[in-house]
């Protein structure tokens, strides 16, 4: 997915892949939310935890920087070869959460995560080195689209692999209509 040259057209990319994915996890049935069968040993909450983590992460950053504090990146007590450790986190974190719960704070940091875009200028947001924790190489913009649009349409990929090749899934389905 090419990267976004504008403000508006950022916007509209992480709005059309948080709705496609939000469509397809609200389509998972209760009882196989917690079921950890897609791709990586990972549940249905499980992905959308992870896409919470990581804009969460995201905002953090810049709300540290923003009020002069130390930015630790990825996260406090992670490194960068340590992502796999860091996403188990994202699970814990959120492993009583229902997905109808994970996606009402999923709703929420979308809402954010589109406050956050909408407050900068075009230039803070596509500019190189606006932000120091965004480093010299990339754009806010990028560091936007590599943790939420590009995260979001592999994630919804994910479901639907799943969903397609998921006997329980269709099993689910059938039985749930048939009650209707």
């Amino acid at each position: 997915m090419p990267l976004p040259t504008n403000k508006n057209q950022l916007l509209s990319s992480l709005q059309a892949a948080y709705s496609k994915l939000v469509e397809e996890a609200a389509a998972v049935p209760s009882d196989l939310q917690r079921n950890p069968e897609l791709e990586g040993g990972i549940s249905p909450c499980d992905l959308i935890a992870y896409q919470i983590g990581w804009g969460r992460l995201l905002l953090s950053w810049d709300d540290l920087e923003t009020r002069g504090e130390t930015v630790e990146m990825p996260a406090p007590g992670f490194k960068w070869n340590q992502l796999g450790l860091l996403a188990k986190s994202f699970y814990q974190e959120q492993n009583e959460q229902t997905l109808k719960q994970l996606l009402a704070q999923f709703e929420a940091l979308e809402e954010r995560m589109r406050l956050f875009i909408e407050s900068n200028s075009e230039d803070t947001l596509f500019g190189i080195g606006k932000r120091h924790w965004a480093g010299q190489k990339w754009s806010l913009a990028k560091w936007i689209q590599v943790n939420t649009v590009a995260p979001y349409g592999s994630a919804r990929a994910k479901l639907r692999k799943w969903k397609k090749s998921n006997p329980s899934f269709h099993r689910t389905c059938a039985k749930s209509r048939a009650v209707r």
